[in-house]
């Protein structure tokens, strides 16, 4: 993994450090974050982030999170046009495939995501048995 260094005014020093204690991140996983985010916007455009109970997470932009893509893509063996039906042709094949190589480039992030989506599903059914 190779090491990037910038300097920056103070005022955005201070914010940023601040932006990342927020998110319970230090100085370099918050930077790589920023970059990730950034080579994201530049490469995928059918992809935005977003905040919310669960975090900062990629998405497709009015659509679902890349996780849940992800996950429903394991049904299609990487079949995107049957996958582009399952949404009902509201989703583009090609704003799919851009979400299915974010999983690619970023597989820990996603398949974190699905396994503690798995999890809760796994929790609820049991306790719904009960």
């Amino acid at each position: 993994m190779a090491t990037l260094t910038a300097r920056v005014e103070d005022w955005l020093d201070e914010a940023v450090r601040e932006f990342w204690k927020t998110q319970g991140e230090g100085p370099s996983s918050g930077f790589r974050h920023i970059v990730e985010e950034w080579w994201t916007l530049q490469h995928l455009p059918a992809l935005e982030f977003r905040d919310g109970v669960s975090g900062r997470r990629a998405g497709l932009r009015g659509g679902p999170d890349v996780w849940e893509v992800a996950m429903v893509a394991r049904d299609y063996d990487g079949d995107v046009e049957a996958l582009a039906g399952h949404f009902g042709g509201l989703i583009t094949a090609d704003a799919l495939g851009q979400a299915l190589e974010y999983a690619e480039r970023f597989p820990e992030d996603v398949g974190r995501r699905i396994e503690e989506n798995l999890r809760i599903e796994r929790m609820l059914r049991g306790a719904s048995r009960r």
